[in-house]
């Protein structure tokens, strides 16, 4: 039994590449059979890597990878027969045939395109919301765009530009440079089983995945579907696209009739994935009965895509009479919150149900399915190369084909407008922003949340700001609470968390759209920190800004001063400044008490011993009650830094309001001086000599120990992260400086 088992696997070996050892990873074929085949089955082998946990740093696995393949069913051979007999195998897991796809539109005349001259895109994009969105966004180029379809004319003008591109495998020399499985693909791949049908009418040759992704289909299904989502805007040509700057990656899983297998549609979305799109747009729909498409190949693929946090749109497909109106596949699950079924609504008779829509639980949202505006082949003779979709007198009559990817360009613009955020978000803003949709003749879910109103979502879109949480530029404890306020409202509130010595945040600050008063364009953004206010605020960014910010240092701060400063003093000698007037000594240092016997200034210019030894830094004293020709430092200048000994106690000195921009000079070797700017972090307070300093000390009068920050080491290791106002600081200098305290 196990020998014919070997013998059966072998026969397919060239195609799938199924190994008889156990562990080995199937692979597709690099070669075709002579005559193509009629049919496909979906199989799954026993692989190692199928159990192997993901690593967050090892790129999502391939099909091939998982042990998924497309194997060719023989001729003569029934395909449900022939997948039964695979599915004994002892290293096979699963064996159903693959299911066929197709473009999820009904065509009239494939031949027939519109000439552009119906209705305006204004007509259906306004009633969606798209010009409000586009006052805010218009599109990201760091946001990739998947169109898993017939292929894509890249010659046509409007994607100029907006096309992904491989910057390693872009050649045309049959080598797969980058080793993803795909060969030359510079802007996208090919995944097409070969068979006798598109071998005759379509000229194809291999099943081999490639970069061949022009559209070859009659009608420019996928070059239509592109257009919708991503047509360059604001150009002075043709039409626009929902997300005017995004970069479109092609992924041609139809051939030039509109067929396809969903093998390789999980493989598309697998490519997609791992190319690196965040939207993954799929006009594409199973046959009735739809049941026959949910095989493990799709729900693998699906998966990934979930553990990637790329949002998958599909079509629901239509409906076509005496069938089951059931949702299609892929569109029909309901297990992967990141897939989203959109059904058409009419939106020639007021956003009503189409009725070539399918309808059912699985529907998420509707959009305009009826005449439409796109891009078509510049090879098929149009004068113009733009269709009309749904032309009364021809064309297509519409589809959810072409409601799909004005959803998937909604979520492009969600992504642009802040591309830190979870897919749950985008997917949320989308479902709060829907308008209710009408009830259907049958009574039954055709629009799920609604109708989209991409402005209205747009709008919605939180500003996400992640960062360091920190009270004096020190890390505040794991769990301290952190608001975010626009004005006197409270626009969102998280916790620090805590991981060793080092905190973290992310808080999502709620756009005025879902929380009055909150956040618009040019609004300022205050965190608090532990009830205290903090620095630095943040801008909510206007046109085409992405309210997305990492890396933030965010810090609280004390309170400066007031009317009176207190400067403690310890028991021993201590580091303080002078904040009254410039006057003689003693009396000029009234309010220390008595009795103090000696003050010592620091002096970086003066000779330590003498000119000779070439020694500079040295102390200038007053020593009280010795006769003047010990002292050499008789008058005291406000703001002075100096070392005094003194009884401890508290000093209490009139606050002198220091003028911003004060300026003092620094020389080389270390500079005893009072900070008389607004408190900042070192680099900021020290920005006039960044670069010129290696390290700061602060001395704890208090606690008699030196307190420490080097710059440019991690900062958990720093004793301080900030300079205050009024209080004293020593700077080592590799060179002269000019210190400007702002």
């Amino acid at each position: 039994m196990r020998r014919r088992w070997f013998a059966i696997l072998l026969a397919v070996a060239g195609i799938s590449g199924a190994a008889g050892a156990a562990g080995s990873s199937p692979a597709p074929a690099g070669a075709d059979p002579a005559q193509p085949p009629a049919a496909y089955i979906a199989v799954q082998f026993d692989t190692a890597l199928r159990a192997q946990a993901r690593r967050e740093w090892m790129p999502p696995p391939t099909l091939a990878e998982q042990g998924f393949a497309s194997i060719p069913v023989p001729p003569g051979r029934d395909p449900a027969e022939f997948a039964a007999e695979l599915s004994r195998a002892p290293n096979v897991v699963s064996a159903v045939p693959d299911a066929p796809v197709r473009a999820a539109e009904i065509p009239n005349d494939p031949y027939y395109l519109g000439s552009g001259n119906g209705p305006n895109q204004a007509q259906y994009l306004a009633a969606i919301g798209a010009p409000a969105a586009w006052d805010l966004h218009t599109g990201s180029r760091e946001v990739i765009v998947a169109v898993i379809d017939s292929g894509l004319d890249v010659r046509h003008p409007e994607f100029a530009g907006q096309l992904w591109e491989n910057p390693i495998d872009n050649r045309s020399d049959g080598i797969d440079r980058d080793g993803n499985g795909c060969i030359n693909d510079r802007y996208g791949c090919r995944f097409i089983n070969l068979t006798q049908v598109n071998a005759a009418m379509c000229g194809y040759t291999t099943s081999t995945p490639t970069g061949a992704i022009l559209d070859d289909m009659p009608s420019s299904h996928g070059t239509l579907v592109a257009g919708i989502i991503g047509a360059a805007g604001d150009n002075s040509i043709g039409v626009a696209g929902v997300a005017w700057k995004v970069r479109l990656l092609t992924v041609k899983a139809l051939d030039c009739r509109g067929e396809g297998f969903m093998t390789r549609i999980a493989e598309a979305i697998v490519y997609a994935v791992r190319q690196g799109a965040r939207v993954i747009n799929i006009s594409i729909a199973s046959d009735p009965p739809h049941t026959q498409a949910d095989i493990p190949a799709l729900r693998a693929a699906l998966q990934l895509a979930q553990d990637s946090g790329v949002i998958v749109v599909a079509a629901a497909g239509n409906h076509v009479p005496g069938q089951p109106a059931g949702v299609a596949y892929p569109a029909a699950y309901t297990q992967y919150p990141n897939l989203i079924a959109v059904g058409a609504a009419n939106n020639l008779n007021g956003m009503t149900w189409a009725s070539y829509s399918n309808y059912g639980p699985a529907v998420d949202f509707a959009a305009p399915g009826n005449r439409l505006l796109s891009t078509t082949r510049t090879d098929i003779g149009l004068s113009n190369p733009y269709a009309e979709i749904g032309e009364p007198n021809g064309g297509f009559q519409g589809g959810t084909s072409f409601a799909t990817p004005l959803v998937s360009g909604m979520f492009a613009l969600l992504i642009s407008r802040n591309t830190r955020l979870s897919a749950d978000d985008y997917i949320a803003a989308a479902r709060a922003a829907a308008t209710p949709a009408p009830p259907a003749p049958h009574g039954q879910n055709w629009a799920g949340s609604g109708i989209i109103n991409i402005g209205g979502a747009v709008a919605r879109i939180p500003l996400s700001l992640t960062g360091v949480p920190q009270h004096d530029w020190r890390d505040v404890p794991g769990g301290t609470l952190i608001e975010a306020r626009v004005g006197t409202t409270v626009c969102g509130s998280t916790s620090a968390i805590a991981a060793g010595p080092v905190s973290t945040f992310t808080v999502k600050v709620k756009s005025a759209a879902e929380q009055p008063g909150c956040g618009a364009p040019g609004a300022t953004v205050e965190l608090v920190i532990g009830g205290l206010a903090a620095k630095p605020t943040v801008t909510w960014g206007g046109r085409n800004a992405d309210l997305g910010m990492a890396g933030l240092f965010i810090s609280s701060v004390s309170p400066p001063p007031g009317s009176v400063v207190v400067q403690t003093i310890g028991s021993g000698w201590s580091n303080l400044a002078h904040l009254e007037a410039t006057g003689p000594l003693p009396g000029a240092a009234s309010t220390l008490p008595l009795p103090w016997n000696a003050i010592y200034r620091w002096d970086p210019l003066k000779w330590a011993f003498s000119e000779a030894e070439g020694v500079l830094g040295a102390y200038r004293r007053f020593i009280r009650g010795a006769p003047s020709v010990v002292s050499d430092y008789p008058v005291i200048q406000q703001y002075d830094a100096y070392w005094v000994d003194a009884p401890a106690a508290n000093v209490a000195s009139l606050n002198p309001n220091p003028p911003a921009g004060r300026t003092i000079e620094l020389a080389a070797g270390w500079n005893n001086f009072t900070y008389t700017g607004q408190p900042r972090a070192v680099a900021d307070a020290l920005a006039s000599i960044g670069g010129k300093y290696t390290q700061v000390l602060q001395y704890d009068n208090a606690s008699g120990r030196w307190l420490s920050h080097l710059p440019g080491q991690p900062r958990y290791l720093n004793d301080f992260g900030g300079l205050f106002t009024l209080r004293v600081y020593w700077v080592y200098m590799k060179e002269p400086g000019t210190l400007v305290m702002q």
